[in-house]
């Protein structure tokens, strides 16, 4: 993931655009109420199965999609906003931590670790990549708060909570 980041940053910095400012924001895994991350991550858990991945030591950072929203607003008006941004909420957490706070917002009990050979293997039947649950990724928002970015949702806890506000 981080040759592929450092390829697409490389692109962006290799346009000669000289009257044109440049804003490139790297995306957390985006929370929000409508699928995607949270959509299968929901329903795996709902049926018990929302277990941390492998050892849950792997740092995930996240975003909630209003804060997204915001930033990229941010990014169009704020002339002063320039070059590349970590698009995160403040508060990155391990895989551990974020499985446990979804199962408190969905009212689901302890469930069993998930093994990495399974892991790898829901993965492959699901079409996407094992390393997005088993690589750690531990960025934060430090230019964005810099320049005086306030999050609605800073922690896990508000952004789901917000998300699942009845479970």
């Amino acid at each position: 993931m981080t040759r592929v980041c450092e390829k697409w940053e490389a692109a962006f910095e290799s346009v000669e655009a000289p009257a044109t400012r440049k804003v490139l924001l790297r995306l957390g895994v985006v929370l929000g109420p409508n699928g995607g991350f949270l959509g299968l991550l929901g329903r795996l858990t709902r049926w018990c199965l929302g277990g941390q991945v492998s050892n849950g030591r792997q740092f995930l950072s996240w975003i909630h999609i209003a804060d997204l929203s915001r930033m990229v607003l941010a990014s169009i008006e704020n002339q002063e906003l320039t070059g590349v941004f970590n698009a995160t909420s403040p508060s990155p957490v391990t895989n551990a931590e974020f499985m446990c706070e979804l199962r408190r917002a969905l009212h689901r009990p302890w469930s069993p670790p998930v093994p990495e050979f399974a892991a790898r293997i829901g993965s492959w039947l699901m079409g996407t990549e094992a390393d997005l649950a088993l690589v750690s990724q531990r960025c934060v928002p430090k230019r964005f708060q810099e320049n005086g970015f306030n999050f609605e949702f800073p922690t896990l806890r508000q952004a789901l909570t917000n998300i699942f506000p009845s479970q």
